[in-house]
């Protein structure tokens, strides 16, 4: 096979691989400790495979699942099962059996990818098979399909267009000034959307995607040696990730390749992101924001920002348009989701709203709260749907986190609500030298800012916050704790 797709039309998604292949022949696309392979190489091979699942029935009009760890196999099955027409949905080889059956019943899934010698499969090469689970066409529109990370239930399957995806590649290689000379570490789970950089957006500028090895993560040391070694130029990440190599000793001295820095996925508390910009000086850190179902939306270059004040999230990207609708942030163009997907349909979230032009537009409701600050830029302060009620008050958890992130030397901080009665507990990432002047600077921030309602009722030193697989504060871990604390204060007072 010497094209990427033998379709009559080629997905806008499809021709980001074609055009590096053409530009950037030579260059190194995928580079791990052990294998390099480079544009030409890539995309000779995704045209081999995509021909072989071709033959397996996949196509346009099918669903396919990557059950594959993150390797360079799993970028080419991505890339292939792309070049097909048909819907790609990567998924995470550490779930329970039980949690990949139900997303694939939930998707509507005709085809599984997984690695050859699976029972039950037929091998296409590359060290993987398919595995025939519908031989009913699918309902899905050709296109990549992300499931969010629900922590109850099963997590919906956000379903985004291909011509969504190639949007935000094309402007986030803009935005992060990427060039053929560019390494980037490629960290992110492929089940998350901050990959869709890693596999695309290096692909539009020619770069490298050099394949940070999972085990390393829990190991922030280990992790900057691996980012000198490896001459990583760039990197996009949770800012848990990102305070880890700070805490480890990165800094511009120990990684001088490091130029540009962005993070996402959730808020960077100010004390912890004063530290990043005082360890990489002379770096670019960029701020990106937006849910899996607008993929980024808003951008903001911190190096704008004013220590002491919330961290804004800037402007829309190219493209985007964003509106403040009664508090909650709304978002229209070419970014948003097709849908949400249940049971193999396909239903729209997406609502009509009337911007500041006073044109009707379809939007997507993010549930984040926001307001512009006196230089126009949007900040967030907080979930709509992250509010509880107590005592007869609507309390908003979002709101205590940002407020205890904004106070002190605190490096994060996650509020939890527990037991029949809502009790509140407070978990604060702080510095293990001074953890009781930090509390108690966070409390009196928490006692100057909130009304008594809202207090917490405990606010508990925890260091560093347990994480979920994709980088995340991981909620249900802290809500176990805190029920835990809460049942030993009670029998110690029975």
């Amino acid at each position: 096979m010497d094209t990427l797709s033998t379709s009559s039309t080629v997905s806008e998604l499809a021709t980001i691989l074609g055009a590096a292949v053409a530009d950037h022949p030579e260059r190194c696309a995928i580079a791990t400790e052990a294998e390099r392979i480079t544009y030409r190489e890539l995309g000779t091979r995704v045209a081999d495979l995509a021909g072989r699942l071709r033959e397996a029935g996949i196509g346009p009009g099918r669903a396919v699942a990557v059950h594959v760890p993150r390797s360079p196999s799993a970028l080419i099955a991505i890339h292939a099962v792309i070049a097909t027409g048909a819907v790609v949905a990567p998924l995470d080889v550490n779930d329970p059996s039980e949690r990949v059956r139900a997303l694939l019943e939930q998707a509507g899934i005709s085809h599984l990818l997984v690695r050859s010698g699976e029972p039950s499969s037929v091998d296409v090469g590359e060290g993987l098979a398919v595995v025939v689970r519908d031989a009913s066409p699918s309902r899905l529109e050709g296109g990549y399909l992300l499931f969010t990370s629900g922590s109850t239930g099963v997590p919906k399957g956000v379903l985004l267009s291909g011509e969504a995806v190639a949007h935000f590649a094309r402007w986030a290689a803009r935005s992060a000034g990427l060039t053929f000379e560019d390494r980037v570490a490629a960290q992110a789970a492929l089940t998350f959307d901050l990959s869709t950089f890693d596999v695309f957006a290096t692909a539009v500028a020619g770069a490298t995607a050099v394949i940070l090895p999972d085990w390393l993560k829990p190991f922030p040391a280990d992790t900057v040696d691996w980012l000198a070694e490896q001459r990583i130029t760039a990197v996009y990440a949770v800012p848990t990730l990102m305070k880890g190599i700070v805490a480890a000793g990165g800094r511009s001295a120990t990684l001088p390749a490091l130029a540009t820095i962005m993070f996402a996925g959730e808020p960077y508390p100010v004390a912890a992101l004063t530290d990043l910009l005082a360890a990489f000086p002379d770096a670019r850190v960029l701020n990106w924001y937006g849910p899996t179902e607008t993929n980024v939306c808003t951008a903001q270059d911190v190096r704008q920002w004013r220590p002491g004040t919330p961290v804004p999230i800037g402007e829309a990207v190219d493209g985007v348009l964003v509106e403040i609708v009664d508090a909650e942030l709304v978002v229209a163009g070419p970014t948003l989701l097709t849908g949400y997907v249940v049971d193999g349909v396909v239903f729209d979230p997406a609502v009509d709203v009337v911007f500041g032009d006073g044109k009707c537009r379809r939007a997507y409701r993010t549930g984040d709260r926001a307001y512009r600050d006196d230089d126009g830029r949007l900040v967030l302060v907080g979930r709509v749907d992250r509010q509880i009620k107590r005592r007869g008050y609507r309390i908003d958890l979002s709101g205590i986190e940002a407020i205890a992130a904004e106070a002190g030397a605190t490096h994060g901080a996650a509020a939890v609500a527990t037991g029949a009665d809502q009790y509140l507990t407070l978990f604060v990432d702080v510095d293990a030298t001074s953890p009781t002047t930090v509390l108690d600077t966070v409390e009196h921030a928490l006692r100057e800012r909130l009304p008594t309602y809202s207090q917490p009722d405990r606010v508990v030193a925890h260091s560093p916050l347990p994480t979920n697989r994709r980088g995340k504060v991981d909620r249900p871990r802290l809500e176990e704790l805190a029920a835990d604390m809460l049942t030993n204060q009670q029998e110690a007072h029975s």
